[in-house]
């Protein structure tokens, strides 16, 4: 970077000129500097050392976010800044005019500053700097940010970047989506992605479609570097990335008459299996308690007050409610299938949980 002259010696004289814009931060943070650090792309508010403000060309302000969603006018908010702007109180007029709440306000700001901060000190091209002492910000004091906080989130923001699609010219040259991305068969998934492709008209850069849609600038500039990975935008391919996978085509699987297909050939029930497993079973047998080992089998409560034995045979030989002339009928002496036991005798825990829940659904039908 090159330090602009002027009549005021800049905060790092004496010292090593820093070469980028970060090193210049960090400089100012070190000697707690107050006043604004000028860009090619935007600029830093600084107080004590602390970042307060931040604004950029290729970054969506609060201006223009409070108006694209109606909070504010244009013509009052210029009024607004007219007024208040040289006092650094318009933070404090849209809180006691109840156009924001002093949260809305404090998140607002940062996300704003933080956008801002991204494209000012990532900027590749250098270019002049200057730094103009006690210089304050319209806005006035609502929150600040230390200036190593800020480096590390630009760091993370650009390697993010990288990642998603090598190739920054994309951040500044007009959004153009090629033409099988209009048919609906090509539309991309998500609905901020296909807004940005509704808007792109060959002439809208990313930062005109942040402000457009009212949306974070590198919010947007994500999401244009996704478009091209993808393969949706008309822009050149880096030597060092792979293209895309294409969408296989689904093969034409030939048309069969119902008549010529064979019918469907009926397994066998189960009736057992190896411990631990889900069978076939009657609904409801687990609710009676069939299968426990060690434990009596009752087939009538009102059996069981009256002494009849689980077989359903009183002591005396005759069974309940029948002649002695009568033949009983017999409960079947097949032992339960493994999921008709009772669920806390199955090892698995899981096969025990399915087999509770497919209980109670058959129960319910």
């Amino acid at each position: 970077m090159t330090a602009a002259t002027g009549t005021a010696p800049p905060p790092w004289a004496g010292a090593a000129t820093p070469r980028t814009p970060g090193e210049a931060l960090a400089l100012l943070a070190d000697r707690r500097a107050t006043g604004a650090l000028h860009g090619p792309l935007g600029s830093l508010h600084l107080v004590d050392g602390r970042v307060a403000a931040a604004q950029s060309s290729r970054a969506p302000g609060l201006a223009d976010l409070l108006i694209g969603c109606g909070r504010i006018t244009p013509e009052g908010w210029a009024e607004l800044l007219r007024i208040h702007g040289p006092r650094s109180r318009v933070g404090e007029e849209l809180v006691e005019r109840r156009l924001l709440t002093r949260g809305e306000l404090e998140l607002g700001h940062l996300g704003t500053l933080f956008d801002a901060s991204f494209f000012v000190l990532a900027d590749p091209g250098g270019g002049v700097w200057r730094f103009e002492a006690d210089a304050r910000h319209w806005l006035g004091p609502v929150a600040d940010v230390d200036p190593a906080r800020i480096r590390r989130e630009v760091a993370r923001r650009r390697q993010l970047l990288d990642g998603i699609w090598p190739w920054g010219q994309l951040d500044t040259a007009p959004v153009r989506p090629v033409e099988h991305v209009r048919r609906a068969s090509h539309r991309p998934s998500g609905r901020r992605r296909r807004e940005l492709l509704d808007h792109a008209d060959g002439r809208r850069t990313p930062a005109d479609l942040a402000r457009l849609l009212g949306r974070s600038g590198f919010g947007v500039t994500a999401d244009v570097r996704r478009l091209a990975a993808a393969g949706l935008l008309d822009a050149p391919r880096p030597a060092d990335v792979p293209r895309p996978p294409e969408a296989p085509t689904a093969a034409r699987v030939p048309e069969v008459s119902p008549t010529a297909l064979p019918a469907p050939e009926v397994p066998p029930p189960v009736t057992s299996g190896p411990a631990g497993g889900l069978h076939r079973r009657i609904p409801g047998a687990s609710l009676r308690g069939a299968g426990l080992p060690g434990a009596p089998v009752t087939a009538d409560p009102a059996a069981a007050r009256t002494g009849t034995p689980a077989g359903g045979t009183p002591a005396g030989g005759t069974p309940a409610g029948t002649d002695a002339g009568t033949d009983a009928p017999t409960r079947s002496e097949r032992p339960p299938t493994t999921a008709a036991a009772h669920p806390l005798t199955v090892p698995d825990p899981d096969i025990a949980l399915l087999t509770r829940v497919r209980d109670l659904l058959e129960a319910r039908l």
